[in-house]
């Protein structure tokens, strides 16, 4: 399947980064679609760097894309399900009106899901643009070089499969520790402040 879509992608001659940019825009449109394996084929067909550059505008335009369609479509809908009253208080009681922990989360998930349910939160669209910009780019640098380095051969592959075993693992055991710690930081940002003498 990689030897085919690189071998689409490399046929597509100068379409091709245009084509690998909009699939980031795809991506965000259908987010059950994994970016970083987008970026893994860039990485193959076209190498490290073209990868990580035409990735960076992919996922700038599927970013604003996702967070620009919850905004104007998703949350009017969720409003009208919900009222408004009762979604603030949900965005506090998760702590979710800070950018940093959408930050945090981005990086933690990097999936479209997640952007997509930032934009139905009343942060600014920009604010929550750049956090994900930010967040994913060594997601997507690491992907880029995963299919530059390691897709091209599959004894690589393998051996770097194996030991992805114990990493799965482990990050399945921190999990609730994360969400404990994010939970905890995002009341302590969205508390009042005392201003007291």
């Amino acid at each position: 399947m990689i030897d085919a879509i690189a071998r689409f992608i490399s046929d597509a001659g100068w379409l091709a980064p245009l084509y690998y940019v909009l699939s980031f825009v795809v991506s965000a449109l259908l987010p059950f679609i994994p970016t970083p394996l987008i970026g893994a084929l860039g990485g193959t067909a076209f190498g490290f760097v073209p990868a990580v550059i035409y990735g960076v505008m992919g996922m700038g335009l599927g970013a604003i894309t996702a967070l620009g369609l919850a905004r104007l479509i998703g949350r009017p809908v969720v409003l009208k399900l919900v009222r408004p009253s009762t979604w603030e208080q949900w965005e506090g009681l998760l702590g979710i009106r800070s950018v940093l922990v959408w930050g945090v989360i981005f990086f933690v998930l990097n999936l479209d899901f997640a952007v997509v349910i930032a934009g139905l939160t009343t942060l600014p669209v920009r604010q929550l643009w750049l956090a994900a910009m930010i967040a994913r780019l060594p997601w997507l640098i690491g992907s880029a070089w995963f299919g530059d380095t390691v897709l091209v051969s599959d004894s690589v592959l393998i051996v770097i499969l194996i030991l992805m075993i114990p990493a799965v693992f482990m990050l399945q055991k921190l999990r609730p520790h994360v969400r404990r710690l994010l939970l905890r930081f995002g009341v302590r940002t969205d508390a009042p402040h005392n201003d007291k003498p």
